[in-house]
């Protein structure tokens, strides 16, 4: 029976297929070239397999800080009855966050991160109660206690890797921070949405931007891990 060349030719290809992947994966579970999985930033400049782990581990922690922030945000000025579980969940963040550091400067220097992170969730959530107030005062004495702890994180970071993590190019970084959250919570506070989504737009952006400096710093301290 005469067939299609075509349809003749489909199985060798398939056969093919299967024999290519079969030999890649192989490959892969035999620790060969192709288990190192090299791979590359938007630069082209290639990373190892530990220094993406480390990147996409830093991304997905501060993601989920501007995550649970908004979601603590949206409870804090409705009265949620979800408030005390979303805000226990983003001060785990703070604890994760601290943890991500032990590693390289140590359970100390892990546990003064996750402190003085803590502070910043506990002063935004006073900040929140004095703007719902429309106490002015009590604002601005938030304000001013916020940007001190934002002081002392880039003090904290700078000591820590002072090559990297340049004092003014982190305070810059967590005012940025700090501004653009209290974007977000004027906006939810006004009833203003658009605006609203526009500042988690870019609170979300500017955290990967944030994640991405912190884990710069750690790889070029620590090149020899990498």
């Amino acid at each position: 029976m005469n067939m299609p060349r075509a349809l003749r030719s489909t199985p060798l290809a398939l056969t093919f297929a299967i024999a290519l992947l079969g030999a890649f994966l192989a490959l892969v579970v035999a620790g060969g070239p192709s288990a190192l999985a090299v791979n590359e930033l938007q630069g082209g400049d290639k990373i190892s397999q530990k220094e993406l782990a480390l990147r996409n581990d830093m991304r997905k922690l501060w993601e989920d800080h501007i995550t649970w922030t908004r979601l603590a945000i949206i409870s804090l000025t409705t009265d949620a009855p979800d408030t005390s579980a979303t805000v226990g969940r983003l001060l785990q963040n703070q604890t994760d966050l601290g943890d991500a550091i032990k590693p390289f400067y140590g359970e100390a220097a892990g546990d003064e991160l996750t402190r003085l992170l803590r502070e910043h969730i506990l002063i935004a959530a006073d900040l929140i109660a004095a703007a719902r107030a429309g106490d002015q005062a009590a604002v601005a004495a938030e304000q001013a206690r916020w940007r001190a702890n934002a002081d002392q994180i880039a003090a904290f970071l700078n000591a820590a890797n002072p090559r990297s993590w340049k004092f003014r190019e982190m305070q810059e970084m967590l005012y940025e921070h700090l501004n653009l959250t209290t974007s977000e919570v004027v906006a939810r506070l006004q009833g203003d949405w658009d605006a609203d989504v526009a500042a988690y737009d870019k609170i979300h952006l500017q955290a990967l931007e944030m994640a991405d400096e912190l884990s710069t710093g750690i790889v070029k301290q620590f090149r020899d891990r990498f």
